[in-house]
């Protein structure tokens, strides 16, 4: 199997242990190379949110020479006018007309020219009032010249990473697919060549008032064999109750991909009552996808709610040291990074975690971590390194007030640090806090919070209001 300790950017955070962490050094920050839009409803969707762009992204993803992208067609059915929900469905509550495709480049002659196109038949869950107008992510993952791509009911399909033809179409719920069935989520690619995903089954008629019908953690190993675990499983004992009010089932957090640790034995994930996102669990799992354990996120930070909120885009980080690292959401309004030890312990928090997939740099036989630090509002607005104890090593703070709209930084081999901003910049930023370099791509107030992924030969791959961005020297 391929060795991810030297590729590329395979997967959402870069690898199975999503620690956005590359093993290249970077490129100077001088020139755009690329531009290429694959969401070309950005104006729709921004006129339905007043501006706001509500929806998640997918990495743009390298593996030498080729490049893979997220490009959406079909339709976008506006409201009369935009952001009345009128007639409905129309807007964010008829976003399954769009199609989304998994699209290969490859570089030539200094150009990314376009390979190949695969028409997905995957559809996000429904927005229905229980999304808030954010749409899912769609994310395909890459290993060993394979790229391993969402379809509908809850199943994936295995493309030929050369040509994008399909070599299996693999469907743990039956031959008979259930419109109600959701891949949820970014998928994962292990280094044992084994891939991950959450699945959803909904209630079709009322997805979130209703409770699920059920909800799994899937395994597909390099062989094909499927296999899969019930998250009523995997929490055990969680309560019914909540507060005086129906908890609902167990089920992964919207745009949750699994971690898995390098040697393939553990797996975490998130979970949460589906009525109910102040119930919500990290859970570890082990490779025959067994309960390995379970801790309940209430009560970790004095005095404050931590949730698994469907809104975000947030995953579970395996940092060197083996523990996992989760940002949720929090009733303070920017939430709370959490940490934990291997067997489920909880030992350190900083008080961000909204939306945010932090990245870990290795360095001196210990490691930092590396996130967006916005105070919403009127700022400061800060890119944050905290050493293993999440405290404060370092901050680089917004030159021009705005918003980090980055949802996973990327690290380099010598801990620089590539972050965007909703100023329309991206930023390369030194140890230290220092500013290295930055280059401005166009102004994007309101963005969508979006990831940076690194080439190992130093090309910036980053997003940018529906367009993709390559920067480089």
């Amino acid at each position: 199997m391929q060795a991810q300790k030297h590729a590329d950017w395979l997967q959402w955070g870069r690898n199975a242990q999503h620690s956005g962490a590359s093993t290249g050094v970077g490129q100077s920050p001088n020139h755009k190379l690329v531009d290429i839009t694959f969401d070309p409803f950005v104006d729709q969707e921004k006129a339905e949110e007043f501006g706001e762009l509500l929806a998640h992204y997918q990495s743009p993803l390298v593996d030498g020479k080729r490049v893979f992208a997220e490009v959406k067609t079909g339709t976008y059915v506006s409201c009369d006018p935009p952001g009345s929900g009128q007639p409905y469905p129309c807007g964010p509550d008829a976003w399954d007309s769009q199609i989304w495709n998994e699209r290969g480049y490859q570089w030539q002659n200094g150009a990314l020219v376009q390979q190949w196109n695969f028409q997905s038949n995957w559809k996000p869950e429904p927005n229905a009032g229980g999304l808030g107008g954010w749409e899912p992510v769609f994310h395909v993952a890459v290993g060993d010249g394979f790229v391993f791509v969402p379809g509908f009911g809850g199943s994936i399909y295995k493309l030929n990473e050369t040509d994008g033809s399909v070599i299996a179409h693999y469907k743990p719920f039956g031959k008979k697919d259930d419109p109600n069935a959701f891949v949820s989520g970014p998928l994962t690619y292990d280094e044992h060549g084994a891939v991950y995903y959450n699945a959803i089954l909904l209630n079709s008629q009322n997805p979130w008032g209703v409770d699920i019908r059920s909800a799994w953690l899937v395994k597909v190993n390099a062989s094909g064999k499927i296999k899969k675990v019930s998250y009523t499983t995997l929490v055990p004992g969680a309560p019914s109750n909540c507060g005086g009010s129906p908890c609902g089932s167990q089920r992964p957090g919207v745009n949750v991909a699994p971690a898995v640790t390098p040697d393939g034995k553990t797996i975490y994930t998130m979970s949460r009552g589906h009525f109910a996102s102040d119930y919500g669990y990290m859970v570890a799992v082990n490779s025959d996808l067994t309960p390995k354990w379970q801790t309940s996120l209430r009560g970790l930070v004095p005095g404050a709610d931590t949730y698994v909120y469907d809104l975000s885009s947030s995953t579970p980080v395996i940092a060197t040291d083996g523990s996992p690292l989760y940002g949720a959401l929090g009733d303070n309004g920017r939430g709370y990074l959490l940490k934990f030890d291997t067997s489920g312990h909880f030992t350190a928090d900083y008080d961000f975690g909204w939306d945010e997939t932090p990245a870990i740099y290795p360095h001196d036989g210990t490691f930092s971590v590396i996130l967006k630090d916005n105070h919403y509002g009127s700022g400061p607005y800060y890119m944050t390194q905290l050493n293993s104890a999440l405290k404060i090593e370092w901050q680089y703070k917004s030159p021009t007030n705005r918003e980090w709209c980055v949802n996973a930084p990327a690290v380099d081999a010598n801990g620089v640090v590539y972050a965007n901003s909703e100023d329309g910049n991206v930023y390369v930023i030194n140890q230290g806090g220092t500013l290295k370099g930055k280059i401005f791509l166009r102004l994007a107030i309101g963005a969508a919070y979006t990831p940076v992924a690194l080439g190992l030969n130093g090309k910036i791959y980053t997003e940018n209001d529906g367009d993709m961005f390559v920067i480089g020297k």
